[in-house]
This record gives structure tokens, sequence and C-alpha cells, in this order.
């Protein structure tokens, strides 16, 4: 992005040159020009070929340090990507994990912790966070990244009677992120009755993505709001990443999970495959298995030692009929269960 803006100002700068007795004339001038143009083309269009995708760096690796404020407590949370993968059908799946660090405490309730997927066109969806929070279903849309302004979705519906929690595209406006020149896509969120609303009853907090970066900041009227301060992207240093550095090197390793976790399947309900994630903070024996509502034992899907990390494995149900059923992951005292849906 800082490339393309930088070989834009010197393109317009070298077009404007007259030529004179003293400098470039004539052919040689135009053959400069030529010359320029192409290397402008070599450098700027892989940046301008950086797509909507880019919203959302979910790579393992990345992670982003924010001020946290809260009616009045300030405080410093980093955000991990701990686990990226690609299931069977092309979505992409991370895992994102927070906590403060002045001083370090275990993982703080950053809304948007948890499992994301990231669909074939798109769209960001999650089972926890601020937004899918009160919803009853497994999986909500956060954000649809190929979305223009005005767009608006329905995260999730009920109550009677029924309102909707929506998601607006308020704007996508240029901007300078960390001393980069980006783009920023604003999403407010709202309640209200009406699903063709564009305001909506109550208007409660906006996420702002910014392309190159994710999640710069966050406004909200009932819970923490927060603000970028430093990232290391693509291993890249943006920012103030002080904190960042010395958090990881006191507490834990960006791959490496800070509690067990068990997260719910995708797609659920599914058929015949789904794709089941857990994360484990440190090494030992793992089992993850599937019942029958009747507790009778139908797969073994992990029966081994693991080191600490976050990992995926799918659940191919094709002889099963459908119906409910459940998975089981235990890992020395720690042990979870949730359900899955075959509907053929």
């Amino acid at each position: 992005m800082l490339l393309e803006f930088i070989l834009q100002v010197l393109l317009s700068f070298f077009l404007t040159l007259k030529p004179t007795n003293n400098f470039l004339i004539g052919d040689n001038m135009k053959s400069i020009k030529l010359i320029f143009f192409f290397l402008l083309l070599l450098f700027a269009v892989p940046a301008n070929s950086q797509d909507n995708a880019d919203y959302f760096p979910y790579k393992q690796n990345n992670y982003w340090e924010y001020d946290w404020i809260e009616w009045g407590y300030p405080d410093t949370i980093v955000s991990l990507s701990v686990f990226d993968s690609v299931d069977n059908e092309g979505r992409k799946i991370a895992i994102f994990d927070s906590y403060f660090i002045n001083p370090i405490e275990p993982p703080a309730m950053l809304p948007d912790s948890g499992i994301f997927i990231i669909d074939t066109s798109l769209n960001v969806l999650s089972n926890t966070g601020w937004v899918a929070g009160e919803c009853n279903q497994e999986f909500s849309i956060y954000y649809k990244l190929n979305g223009n302004q005005g767009d608006q979705w329905v995260i999730c519906s009920g109550g009677d009677p029924i309102s909707y929690e929506m998601a607006r595209i308020r704007e996508i406006r240029d901007d300078l992120i960390l001393g980069v020149p980006t783009k920023v896509m604003q999403i407010d969120y709202y309640w209200t009755i009406d699903s063709t609303d564009t305001i909506g009853i109550l208007q409660w907090g906006s996420d702002f993505l910014a392309q190159g970066f994710g999640l710069q900041g966050r406004f909200s009227s009932e819970f923490a709001s927060i603000y970028l301060k430093g990232a290391v992207i693509d291993g890249i240093l943006y920012g103030d990443t002080t904190n960042i550095v010395v958090g990881l090197n006191e507490n834990v390793q960006p791959n490496q999970p800070l509690n067990f976790e068990l997260f719910q399947n995708y797609p659920n309900p599914f058929n015949p495959n789904t794709t089941i994630t857990y994360a484990i903070p440190k090494n030992g024996l793992v089992t993850l298995k599937v019942y029958d509502i009747l507790g009778i034992e139908l797969a073994s899907l992990v029966n081994e030692n693991k080191e600490t990390g976050s990992y995926s494995v799918m659940f191919n149900a094709s002889e099963l009929p459908s119906g409910i059923y459940f998975y089981t992951l235990t890992s020395g005292n720690f042990m979870a269960t949730k359900k899955l849906i075959l509907l053929k």
C-alpha cells in the first residue's frame, strides 16, 4: 500500500518534467517515462490486486495490540491468531485468543476471541463474540468483506414479536492507519423490528475494519471500546508493538492457546462431513469421540498425545442416519461435550 503511494507520487513528478537543454530531451525523455511506467505496473499492480480478504488477516501468528476502554477503566489487550487452516470445502478457519498485559492476566473477554470461518464469498462467520452472543444459532455473519456501502444483513432474529439483530456497512473510506494509506470499512450494529430498516431502534456499536490490518477499532455503547495501537501482520511490525513483544515473551508464544477449548463443529447441521476444532494449552493425551444419544461410542476421531496447539479434524457421518449426536474432548482433567446434527 505504501509502495504504491510512493510510486504514484514519483510518476506524477516524472510526468510533469519539462525537457530542457540541461536535462532529458526528445526520445530520451520518452524512454525514461516508458521505463518508469512499466516499473509502476510491476510494483503497483500487485498492490492493487489486494482483495477484500485483507480486511480480515487471519493467518496464524498475526497479532494486535489495542487500547481497551471500558467505563473509565483503561487497559491494554493483545489479540492473537493462534490457528488457521482450510477445510475440504475451501473455507478458511481461524482461532483468535486474547489477554490483558498491564499486568498480564488470563484470557480477556475480547468479543472477537474464538473461532471464525471465512467462506468462499468472503463472509466472516463466528459462534462467539459481541454480535452473536445473543443469537439462537451457532454461527452468525459478522462481516461481509465483499460488501458495499449501504449493504445490510440479518445477524440473527428471535423473540415475540420478532426482532432482528442487524449489521449495515455505513461507509468505506480511504484512511491512514499506523502510517499506511488504506481503506476502512465501518459496520454498524443495531436492533430493529423490520429487517429492511436502515437505522434501527437501537444502534449500539460499530466495527472498523482496515484493509491489511483487520479490526482497527470498535466503538460500543454497551461493551468495551478498543483502538488499535500496533500490529504484527505477516511478520511486519506496524505502530506501537512494544507491549505485544513483551507480553508474548512473558506469557505465551503466538501459537500457544491459553485454555482448553472445544469449538462448535462447522457446518452444523451437516451432511455428511463436518469439521471439529479444538485447542489444548499443554502437551498430553487427547481423545475426541462421537456418541449417539444413548451414549454409545460411534467414532474415535483422536486418541493420541498432542503438543500444545490448535487442531481441526473432519468427521464423516455418511454411514449414520440423520439425527442428533454428541462429541466429547478429553485431556487430563478437562472434558467438554457439544452437540452436532446430521441432516440428510
